[in-house]
C-alpha cells in the first residue's frame, strides 16, 4: 500500500468519524444522515487502473499451469505439425529480443528459433520470503534448455520472482535471507555457465525502498566479483505506483530494466479493455504504453530499457457487445495460440484504433443472452507496438511468454521484419513450405473472419461506441495505420526543429518546467496542505468542552464544515486518481440534490409560519 492510498484511507476514516461526533448530539430525525455516510464511503474507490497494479500475472499464469489450466496446453507439441520458423544463416538482430521461458513450457524450446532472440530468462527460481532459499528452481541445474541457449551464443538468465507486498517485505529486511539468495544465486549462475540473472519482485513497497536498493547494490557487488561479465535484469510495473526503486542509486547497478507492459486491463478491470494499449486518449484508463515509456525514460536512459509485450490475452463476460462494456464476470488469460485456436477462427476481429490492440465482441454459442469480450495483440497490433520502440530507441523488446505462442510463426515473421538487420528480406521456408505457411497460419484466419460478420451478431454495430475501430485482416493492416490520425501543425514545426529527441537538453528542462509549473500540482499541495491542517486544528479544537458544544448545537457550522471537507476530499481524491470524473458527478449531483432539498424545504417552512 503506497502513500496514496495510506492518506486516502487516513483522511476518509477522519470525515467518517468528525460526523459521526456531529451525529451523536443532533436529533433522532437526523441520525438518518448516516445512510449518506455510508453511502459516501462505498463510493471512495480505486478506478481500473489502481486495482490492476495488486495483480500480477506471472504468479497468475503460474498458479493456472499448476492447476493444468486448459488454457496453457491448447497445442499439443508432440501432436501438432510444429515447424521452426528459420532465418538466413547471416541474420542478425539490431536490437535486443528478450523473452521469458516458463518451465511449464518444458521442452517446447526445441521448436523456437534462436536467432530471433537475444536474452532468454529462465522462470524461475521460486523464492522463500523467511529463508532466501528456493521453493523450487524448477529444474535449472538439468535443464537442456541451457544448453541450447548457449549452443547458439546467446544469453540465458535466471529469474528469480518473489510476488506481494508482505512476501518481499519478510525478504527484504532479513538480512540472513538476503545473503543465502545471493549466495545461492552465485552458485546456480555459475554452475549453468549462464550470464546472470532476471530480479522479478512484483508488489515492493515504497517503505520497502531503502532495502530494496540495498539488495540490488549487494546483489550487483557479488555478482560482478564473481564474474564482471555477469548481468542484472529487473522487472519494473507498466506504471509505477509505489514508487520503490531508487533509480539514481541502482542505475549504474543495474544493466538492463524490463517494462511489463501488459496488463492495463485485466482481474481487477470493471470494464473490458487493452491488456496492452499504446495510447489512451480520453477513452481509455489514462495509463499505456506510451506513458509508460516516457516514464522510465525520464528517470533512465533508454538504452537499459526492454518494453515486454505479451503474447496472451484476456477474456471477459460481459454485459453487452459494446466496446468498453461493463464487466459481468473474469474469465481469465487466454494464450495466443488457444486464441487462435477457438476464438480467431471463429469469429472476427478488430483493431481498436486508439489503443492499437486487437479484439473479438461475440455471443456465446447456444445462449444469446452470454456476451464475451477477448483483448490480446496479434500480428497487426504487434507491429504498432514493436514501432513504439523503435522510435524512442529502446534498448529492444521483450516477450512474456515463450511458447504461448505454439502451432503459429506471426510473431517470429514480425520480430525478423522489424528488428532483423535486413527486414525487407523475403525469409526461405524449411523446404516444406513453412515461409508460405507462416502467412497462412497467422494472417489466412483474419483475412477470412473480418468478412464474415455474420458469425458475431450486432457485432459491427458495437464498433461505433466511442472507439472508431476498424476490422482487420492481412490485407487490411495498411488501412489501419493510415486511420491514425495526422500531425499536428505544432507537432510538424517540432519535427522540423530538430527537438523530437527526448533526451536533448531542451526537452528535459522543459519537462522540469512543466511539472513545477503545472497548476495541479500546486493546487493539489496547497489543499493537501490546507486539510492537513484543518484537520489538526479541528482535533485541537475538539478538546475544549466549550468548543464541542459550540460546535455540535450550531447545526448551520456543523452543516458547513462536513460539506467542505467533502467537496476537499472529493477535488483531492479525483487529482490522484481515486475515483472517476462518473464519480464525481454523481457525488455533486447528490450534494446538489439535498441543497435543493434543504433550500425547498425551508422555504416552506417560512411560508406556513406566515400562514394565518
Amino acid at each position: 500500500m503506497n502513500y496514496k492510498s495510506v492518506f486516502s484511507i487516513l483522511l476518509l476514516l477522519f470525515i467518517v468519524n468528525t460526523t459521526a461526533f456531529a451525529l451523536q448530539d443532533m436529533p433522532k430525525e437526523v441520525k438518518k444522515e448516516k445512510k449518506i455516510v455510508k453511502f459516501f464511503k462505498n463510493l471512495f474507490k480505486h478506478n481500473d487502473s489502481a486495482k490492476q497494479a495488486r495483480k500480477f500475472i506471472h504468479q497468475h499464469h503460474k498458479i493456472l499451469k499448476d492447476k493444468k489450466a486448459h488454457v496453457f496446453s491448447s497445442v499439443d507439441v508432440k501432436k501438432s505439425n510444429l515447424k521452426k520458423f528459420f532465418t538466413p544463416k547471416d541474420f542478425k538482430l539490431n536490437y535486443e529480443v528478450f523473452g521469458w521461458y516458463p518451465y511449464w513450457e518444458k521442452d517446447y524450446y526445441k521448436n523456437i528459433n534462436f536467432s530471433l532472440l537475444s536474452t532468454v530468462a529462465y522462470f524461475s527460481y521460486e523464492l522463500n520470503p523467511k529463508t532466501g532459499a528456493p521453493i523450487t528452481t524448477h529444474d535449472w541445474s538439468t535443464t537442456p534448455l541451457i544448453d541450447s541457449i548457449k549452443a547458439k551464443n546467446k544469453k540465458v538468465l535466471l529469474t528469480v520472482s518473489n510476488f506481494g507486498d508482505k512476501n518481499n517485505r519478510i525478504f527484504l529486511k532479513n538480512a540472513n535471507a538476503v545473503e543465502t539468495l545471493i549466495d545461492n544465486l552465485v552458485k546456480l549462475v555459475n554452475k549453468r555457465q549462464a550470464n546472470g540473472v532476471c530480479i522479478d519482485f512484483e508488489g515492493v513497497e515504497k517503505r520497502d525502498k531503502s532495502h530494496y536498493t540495498s539488495f540490488l547494490l549487494s546483489l550487483s557487488n557479488r555478482l560482478k566479483s564473481a564474474n564482471k561479465d555477469y548481468q542484472i535484469y529487473v522487472t519494473v510495473p507498466s506504471v509505477n505506483w509505489s514508487e520503490s526503486i531508487d533509480f539514481g542509486s541502482v542505475n549504474k547497478a543495474v544493466d538492463c530494466f524490463v517494462i511489463m507492459g501488459y496488463d492495463y486491463y485485466g482481474k481487477g478491470s470493471k470494464v473490458a479493455g487493452p491488456v496492452s494499449p499504446l495510447k489512451s486518449e480520453k477513452f481509455w484508463e489514462p495509463y499505456n504504453l506510451t506513458t509508460s515509456v516516457d516514464y522510465y525514460k525520464s528517470h533512465l536512459p533508454s538504452n537499459k530499457i526492454i518494453l515486454a509485450l505479451p503474447t496472451y490475452g484476456t477474456l471477459w463476460e460481459t454485459k453487452n457487445l459494446d466496446v468498453k462494456s461493463k464487466v459481468k464476470k473474469y474469465i481469465g488469460s487466454r494464450t495466443y495460440s488457444y486464441i487462435k485456436t477457438n476464438i480467431e477462427k471463429n469469429e472476427s476481429i478488430y483493431i481498436d484504433d486508439i489503443s492499437k490492440s486487437a479484439y473479438s465482441v461475440y455471443r456465446v454459442k447456444g445462449d444469446k443472452t452470454t456476451y464475451r469480450q477477448c483483448w490480446f495483440e496479434n500480428e497487426t497490433s504487434f507491429k504498432f507496438k514493436t514501432q513504439l520502440i523503435k522510435q524512442q530507441k529502446l534498448k529492444g523488446l521483450g516477450i512474456w511468454a515463450l511458447g504461448y505462442d505454439k502451432g503459429y510463426d506471426g510473431f517470429w515473421q514480425l520480430i525478423s521484419d522489424e528488428f532483423g538487420q535486413s527486414p525487407s528480406m523475403n525469409l526461405p521456408g524449411d523446404g516444406n513450405g513453412s515461409g508460405s505457411t507462416s502467412q497462412n497460419n497467422s494472417n489466412g484466419s483474419n483475412q477470412s473472419n473480418s468478412t464474415d460478420n455474420g458469425s458475431v451478431n450486432g457485432t459491427a454495430d458495437s464498433n461505433s461506441n466511442g472507439s472508431g475501430n476498424n476490422s482487420t485482416s492481412n490485407g487490411g493492416n495498411n488501412g489501419s495505420s493510415s486511420s491514425s490520425t495526422s500531425p499536428s501543425v505544432v507537432t510538424k514545426i517540432v519535427d522540423n526543429l530538430g527537438l523530437t529527441d527526448p533526451n536533448s537538453k531542451i526537452n528535459k528542462v522543459e519537462k522540469k518546467l512543466v511539472h513545477i509549473t503545472n497548476y495541479k500540482t500546486i493546487l493539489l499541495y496547497i489543499m493537501c496542505f490546507v486539510l492537513f491542517f484543518a484537520c489538526v486544528g479541528f482535533v485541537i479544537a475538539m478538546l475544549s468542552p466549550n468548543t464541542r458544544n459550540n460546535f455540535f448545537n450550531n447545526k448551520a457550522l456543523r452543516n458547513y464544515y462536513i460539506a467542505f471537507m467533502l467537496i476537499l476530499a472529493i477535488i483531492i481524491f479525483r487529482m490522484q486518481n481515486i475515483i472517476s470524473d462518473g464519480t464525481v458527478f454523481l457525488i455533486v449531483g447528490f450534494l446538489l440534490g439535498i441543497s435543493a432539498y434543504y433550500l425547498a424545504d425551508k422555504m416552506i417552512e417560512r411560508k406556513e409560519k406566515d400562514l394565518p
